[in-house]
């Protein structure tokens, strides 16, 4: 049986004449709207908190960055200058690899970290215990529409 079609403010997901892949979208839409609400005032967007937190727990190179958070290089490209702009990140030669460099919080971007994860964990709160089932399990389903994503996407390059 399908689940039941819910409408927020005009926003449709789960509709029969609907898809998926629509749903999908219009879901990416409004966690972007909520991330962005959570971070209102302290200068940070909701794509540029996503680098943070990555570079928060490590130094990363553009790759392994670029990997972890699903961009393209043209978008991650445009975040990194943003935020090297602002003196929030530095970069810094490869002690491994003469051909790449590493991508580190400044101690300004440290800070901007520490305010905004404070945000971050609080709306995260807020959204979770508006599921109407646990977060794990909601994690798993997420992880199976990554990677039937990632298998079609390698199906249609062939």
């Amino acid at each position: 049986m399908p689940a039941k079609a819910r409408s927020v403010v005009g926003r449709v997901v789960g509709t029969a004449d609907g898809n998926i892949l629509l749903d999908l979208f219009v879901v990416e839409q409004r966690v972007g709207q909520l991330l962005d609400a959570a971070l209102t005032g302290t200068g940070v967007r909701a794509a540029e908190y996503a680098v943070f937190s990555q570079l928060g727990a490590a130094a990363l190179t553009p790759g392994e960055l670029g990997a972890r958070l699903g961009t393209t290089k043209s978008t991650l490209a445009g975040h990194l200058t943003a935020l090297e702009r602002r003196g929030l990140l530095c970069r810094r030669p490869h002690p491994a690899d003469g051909r790449s460099h590493l991508l580190e919080l400044t101690a300004g971007g440290r800070r901007t970290l520490e305010q905004c994860r404070a945000r971050f964990r609080a709306t995260l709160a807020v959204f979770e215990s508006e599921l109407q089932h646990p977060p794990a399990a909601a994690r798993v389903m997420l992880l199976d529409v990554d990677e039937a994503l990632a298998r079609a996407l390698e199906r249609l390059a062939n």
